[in-house]
């Protein structure tokens, strides 16, 4: 897999009083990845290039593309240059023949690392083969205050540029599994839920935090990965909100030192 720098220094000048001082910047890469589908579908991410591999898995998962990750066949990454010498990166991914075209063929897309949910069709195609998340697992708000105090160990991208979005995967007991950084909270999930169907973990009895807001897509994602507990650090939307009840999430925010519960209390113990 080719390596990348996950971060370029800039010249800037820092404003304080009457005074601008020039200092160096540590700004997060973004990079394009162009995914190609089985040689006819092509999708263009934006992120920051680390753990691509598990980023890709990660994806044509929670799109619906595969149902496991044994469908992938091959996953090959390649540094590719434009006529004007920009890079980018390029995923060929070959997939299990009758998994990619169940829903209606789309040639191009493009899906910023802000917006996920940017260039599908319709709001249907976002649910396509989801199923309420299935876990008895019950969880201690002590343990989910503690892991979320502890969100800072795991972003040391985000601790050098400011500018990254984490999802930390920890055991019921507060033990810390998994941490993915990216620009883009949806490509930090993706990256943490490709990682996990690659190593062949379970996922009904962990705990998932985000260090952004929880969106509707984000929610999707979680349920199609079978988390069962979702914590964010901002507040979600209205729409997260309603597609964790019906699916059967716990969502939880710790929102400027607050913890609320928006939907299965039930999953936490004392409730």
């Amino acid at each position: 897999m080719p390596a990348h720098d996950l971060f370029k220094t800039y010249r800037t000048y820092h404003h304080s009083g009457d005074h601008f001082k020039p200092e160096r910047t540590d700004l997060i890469v973004e990079i394009p990845l162009e995914i190609v589908i089985n040689q006819q579908r092509r999708i263009l991410i934006m992120l920051t290039p680390q753990m691509i591999t598990e980023l890709v898995v990660g994806f044509v998962f929670t799109e619906g593309l595969i149902g496991h990750p044994s469908e992938v066949l091959e996953c090959s990454i390649s540094t590719m240059s434009k006529d004007h010498g920009d890079e980018y990166l390029e995923a060929r991914v070959t997939l299990k023949s009758g998994t990619v075209f169940k829903k209606k063929k789309q040639e191009t897309r493009v899906s910023y690392s802000s917006c996920g949910v940017c260039g599908k069709e319709n709001f249907n195609e976002l649910e396509m083969g989801l199923g309420r998340v299935k876990s008895r697992h019950l969880f201690s708000m002590k343990t989910l205050r503690h892991v979320s105090e502890r969100l800072t160990d795991y972003q040391p991208l985000y601790a050098r540029t400011g500018g990254a979005h984490a999802a930390i995967l920890f055991q019921a007991d507060g033990e810390a599994l998994l941490h993915c950084e990216d620009m883009g909270r949806h490509n930090a999930l993706d990256k943490l839920i490709g990682a996990t169907l690659l190593k062949g973990w379970t996922r009904a009895d962990k705990i998932v935090i985000s260090s952004g807001r929880a969106s509707l897509e984000m929610i999707l994602k979680v349920t199609r990965a079978g988390f069962p507990i979702f914590v964010a650090m901002s507040r979600p939307t209205s729409r997260a909100v309603e597609a964790a009840r019906f699916y059967n999430i716990t969502l939880v925010d710790f929102a400027k030192g607050s913890h609320r519960i928006y939907t299965h209390a039930r999953r936490i113990e004392g409730f």
